[in-house]
């Protein structure tokens, strides 16, 4: 993600300035996981005046395009996450972090009746 700019334009993502400075933002840190109240304020820390309306629309923006992935749980935020190849995250209730998990690390298998090819993608977290 070295070049943010040929990104969104490769995803027919017009190029405003709070995009593009998000975007950089986002993809200068590797694979890591975020919500948008992170996002902002390490957007705040660079400097960067952005509204929180417009970290939502530009999150939402890169999962729609498949930048990113949202991660679910039970907490009312949103997680992101930068790294979109397959995998399974832990949940620390105690710290609020999340990590990945190699998804080859679990093994589990499919209720009877329910077919590999059919499934469209497996969420699984697990909370510590």
């Amino acid at each position: 993600m070295s070049n943010i700019k040929s990104i969104l334009k490769k995803h027919n993502l017009r190029l405003t300035k709070q995009r593009v400075s998000l975007g950089e933002l986002i993809f200068s840190q590797g694979n890591w996981h975020f919500t948008a109240e992170i996002l902002k304020d390490n957007a705040r820390l660079k400097n960067l005046n952005v509204s929180q309306a417009t970290v939502y629309n530009v999150l939402n923006d890169f999962y729609d395009c498949g930048l990113i992935v949202k991660v679910s749980h039970d907490d009312e935020r949103s997680w992101f996450d930068t790294n979109t190849n397959h995998h399974y995250h832990i949940f620390n209730e105690k710290d609020g972090t999340l990590t990945d998990l190699e998804s080859e690390k679990v093994t589990f298998s499919l209720p009877r009746g329910l077919k590999r090819e059919k499934i469209k993608k497996i969420d699984i977290l697990f909370k510590i």
